[in-house]
């Protein structure tokens, strides 16, 4: 899962390198329709898979005191 995130968010990151080259309306389209959906299910992907590891429950982090 991490690595499908990690890969749809090069995709995204592709896409936005080509967007900020190439200043035109199919790159804009393209990071519109492509960029920002791949980038986002990346993010949701991290996000539940950190979840399942369980880096968002209270007090499993290291003590402060």
């Amino acid at each position: 899962m991490m690595r499908v995130a990690c890969l749809l968010a090069l995709i995204a990151l592709a896409i936005l390198i080509m967007t900020a080259l190439h200043l035109d309306g199919a790159t804009a389209t393209m990071f519109s329709f492509i960029g920002i959906p791949a980038l986002a299910v990346a993010l949701g992907l991290y996000v539940i898979k950190r979840w399942q590891l369980g880096a968002f429950r209270r007090g499993s982090g290291p003590s402060t005191t």
